[in-house]
């Protein structure tokens, strides 16, 4: 590998702030699409939204769950959150495509690595999402 190749990827590296991933490996209900969390990079103490972009399969109808939220800050996990599903977004959750956006604001004081993981699961506990959200300031 060249030097000028190993820079550019250094830098590619480097350079990235914000993530949001399928953290199921594709065997979660809803089948993940693409995810964003703006601004890129998050400004402490400002808003920071955070968008999942889903396919819900033909023949699911969710109308009640749990979601679950996993924290980290530069690696160190704090204890998750369980809530209402349907106190979180609007169920019933039905076929086709789906679109979430939470906006909140990004907590000030804040520097380094924080990653949040977001799972969503229907009433018999089958994993409809799970998501790796990640921000470095």
């Amino acid at each position: 590998m060249g030097f000028v190749t190993a820079v550019i990827l250094f830098l590619g590296i480097y350079n990235q702030t914000n993530s949001v991933t399928d953290c199921s490996k594709g065997t979660s209900v809803f089948k993940f699409m693409s995810g964003s969390l703006l601004p890129d990079p998050v400004v402490p103490g400002q808003d920071s939204s955070i968008t999942l972009n889903l396919e819900i399969p033909p023949g699911t109808n969710v109308n009640a769950g749990t979601a679950k939220y996993s924290f980290s800050f530069n690696g160190i996990p704090f204890s998750p959150t369980t809530e209402d599903l349907c106190s979180d977004v609007a169920c019933p959750l039905l076929p086709g495509p789906y679109t979430n956006t939470t906006t909140s604001v990004f907590p000030s004081g804040v520097s380094g690595k924080v990653t949040t993981k977001i799972e969503w699961f229907d009433i018999a506990n089958n994993r409809l999402l799970c998501a790796d959200v990640t921000a470095r300031l």
